[in-house]
């Protein structure tokens, strides 16, 4: 006989409950035999048992499976773009059948991992799915996923008493055939399901409806009714309903032994929350969840381990992201696959992370696989074998956009390690397109007029001119082909932006180099159709050898230019520029503190006059110059679009094509924008050495 098996012995019925852990009576072994007198009433026999705790009277020895409907998937479009008639959803309703469910997406790592998911992550299976305005099923939990079930039953309770749940629902994990439409993908056939995951923020309507399990207590009106002596109703495990009644006597010993337990469930409930160290609020969910029960120690247990595992998941980390341009109102916490994998990458690539959680990735091969799935190293996207993950967006292009994204943090990082020996006398700016700019200068005026008593004011005159420069891009290809991946050659891809890098580096200041190397050293032609280092500018040229005599007159004759209104500005010149071959005559006129070249105890009065810039660009090993602090004299302007400096990394492919790959390769281009020249000469010199 079963559990609920019934046989009629003489007008009296006798009921067999099995494995009943309280046994203590005759029968069998795990078996207690209870008697009953079988009344006629108006309704039919019912039974009065003699029972000890009440609890049983509702899902009798057989505890009520844990079980949740849910909706699964909705048609419609997605909160991923991604577009889901109806037609293809209601065909695809028979392979739910049995189908698994996960804690959560996979990570990139379970992507990679041989099998795919691991079964720690599995918390239940779907069975009879059905179609109700999108594909519907009950979802089982399984024996070690009571933590969850919990708070899903939680989340459903306060939804139905019109609370404010956290929008945790489902998301499937679907092999599908999908095409590219203006602005969204539209899904033409399930070919397989993986599994329908339990997530945080589903995009494609998955929700948890109803509660479906048999319960294991008595209501409190049911308690009061039973107690009263009326046949009350008590679920079955199946869920229909089948009378019981019993005795006023019966139900106060029942009352008097759960209070009992429910008093000692209470000690030992605090004793272990008090020993959990968990934050106040969780501390609370879980007293209100086991509070004025009676529960075993082991649940309780699983259930703060849980409840630790859930708050390590959400908290570490604590990134907020989703603020900017089209993330407004939506905050998470903590790290998405891709950000996981976007760190790893770095990492790979030598760049610094802060973070401690991030995995760390064996090699380029290695982030490939668990990027793309393509395990065969076919080179291209494999549609039959693309998983849809609505809670963890993978595209087509994801493997060059990762990867350009760490090229470009490493590009920035060894452009800025370059040395930009300009940088200390040329004025950076900021330019909005690609237009010629046009710098305008105003004219001086010349000093104020005395005004007498009762005399006017007299009109100053001014004019102005303008000098201009037109930026131009520098750039070239780069790629990374499908055998460096494949031969997992980290050393060679991560030092494509190191040397891109330098070549950047190398193109600007050859570009600011040829600003003084124009015209045969005597720099770019201005407005005013002079070269920068002409007698009429001042006379702020010559032609005589580096040496100290030679540089005490540059410097005079710089302190004597005067502004467009005649009056001298007094400027000194702060950096003395040079080729390579000049530097240790340089260092013996600036530091020496004896007048070089004599016997005598004279002073070297051109000691630390200027400061000593190599510029190792110039070739010709005479010429030199003497160039102002831009703070007191700008002279060269360098203007980068958009104030973008350093050079950036570029994804020559359409993402839109569906290949990862163009002939076996990833395809960058590298682009630099920028433009500059001469704005005044006012503060400057040039020896123009024959």
């Amino acid at each position: 006989m079963g559990d609920d098996d019934s046989v009629a012995a003489g007008g009296v019925e006798e009921k067999k409950l099995r494995n009943n852990p309280m046994d203590g009576g005759t029968g069998g072994a795990g078996e207690r035999v209870f008697h009953s007198l079988g009344e006629e009433t108006s309704e039919g026999r019912v039974l009065e048992s003699v029972e000890y705790f009440g609890e049983v009277l509702e899902a009798a020895a057989v505890p009520g499976e844990r079980a949740v409907e849910v909706t699964i998937i909705r048609p419609g479009l997605s909160a991923n773009r991604l577009e889901y008639p109806e037609d293809v959803l209601l065909a695809s309703v028979p392979m739910w059948e049995g189908v698994a469910a996960f804690c959560d997406h996979p990570s990139w790592i379970d992507q990679s991992r041989a099998g795919g998911r691991s079964v720690r992550d599995l918390v239940g299976v779907y069975s009879e799915p059905r179609w109700d305005n999108g594909i519907r099923a009950k979802l089982r939990f399984n024996g070690q996923s009571g933590w969850l079930y919990d708070l899903v039953c939680e989340a459903i309770r306060d939804r139905e008493a019109g609370k404010v749940v956290a929008p945790m629902g489902i998301s499937a994990d679907m092999l599908v055939f999908r095409e590219r439409l203006m602005d969204r993908w539209k899904v033409h056939q399930v070919r397989a399901v993986t599994s329908a995951d339990v997530v945080f923020r589903p995009s494609a309507g998955g929700k948890f409806e109803r509660i479906l399990e048999g319960r294991t207590e008595l209501g409190d009106e049911e308690r009061e009714q039973g107690a009263g002596g009326v046949a009350g109703t008590a679920t079955s495990v199946a869920g229909t309903a089948r009378p019981a009644l019993v005795s006023e006597a019966v139900a106060a010993e029942l009352a008097a032994v759960r209070e009992a337990r429910v008093g000692l469930c209470g000690v030992l409930l605090e004793q272990k929350l008090g020993a959990a160290g968990l934050p106040e609020k969780a501390v609370e969910q879980l007293r209100g969840r086991y509070a004025g029960r009676v529960f075993e120690g082991a649940a309780l247990d699983g259930d703060i381990a849980g409840m630790k595992e859930l708050l390590a998941s959400v908290t570490q980390g604590s990134v907020v992201r989703g603020m900017g341009v089209g993330g407004v109102g939506r905050v998470q916490t903590g790290l998405t696959t891709r950000e996981q994998i976007q760190l790893a990458l770095d990492r790979l690539f030598g760049l610094p992370v802060e973070r401690t959680d991030v995995p760390r990735l064996t090699g380029i091969r290695e982030a490939y696989i668990a990027l793309t799935g393509d395990r065969q190293f076919t080179g291209r996207y494999n549609w039959e074998e693309s998983l849809i993950r609505e809670a963890d967006e993978v595209t087509t292009s994801i493997m060059n956009e990762v990867v350009a994204n760490t090229l470009n943090r490493r590009l920035v990082m060894d452009y800025k390690g370059q040395a930009m020996w300009w940088r200390p006398f040329v004025s950076v700016s900021s330019i909005k397109d690609m237009r010629t700019q046009t710098r305008v200068l105003l004219n001086d005026f010349a000093a104020l007029a005395t005004v007498n008593e009762n005399g006017a004011y007299a009109n100053l005159a001014w004019g102005d001119s303008a000098e201009t420069y037109t930026p131009t891009k520098r750039g070239n290809l780069v790629t990374i082909t499908l055998e460096m991946i494949m031969n997992d050659d980290i050393r060679a891809v991560a030092r494509i932006a190191g040397k891109l890098a330098v070549a950047a580096a190398i193109t600007v200041n050859e570009f600011v180099s040829g600003l003084f190397t124009a015209n045969a050293g005597t720099g770019s032609t201005m407005a005013d159709t002079n070269a920068v280092f002409n007698a009429a500018h001042g006379s702020n040229t010559g032609v005589t050898a580096l040496s100290s005599a030679a540089l005490q007159a540059a410097i005079t004759v710089v302190m004597k230019h005067a502004n467009s209104a005649s009056k001298r500005l007094g400027i000194v010149p702060r950096w003395l520029l040079i080729p390579p071959d000049l530097l240790w005559t340089a260092r013996t006129i600036l530091e020496s503190s004896g007048l070089p070249g004599t016997a005598n105890n004279d002073v070297n009065v051109t000691r630390g006059v200027a400061d000593i810039i190599v510029v190792p660009n110039w070739t010709d090993a005479n010429n030199w110059y003497l160039m102002p602090d831009p703070a007191v004299a700008e002279t060269i302007e360098l203007g980068f679009l958009n104030g973008r400096e350093e050079p950036e990394l570029l994804m020559q492919d359409n993402p839109s094509d569906g290949a990862v790959f163009t002939n076996d390769a990833l395809a960058y281009k590298v682009r630099h924008i920028y433009g500059g020249g001469w704005l005044d000469w006012r503060g400057t010199y040039g020896s123009v050495v024959a």
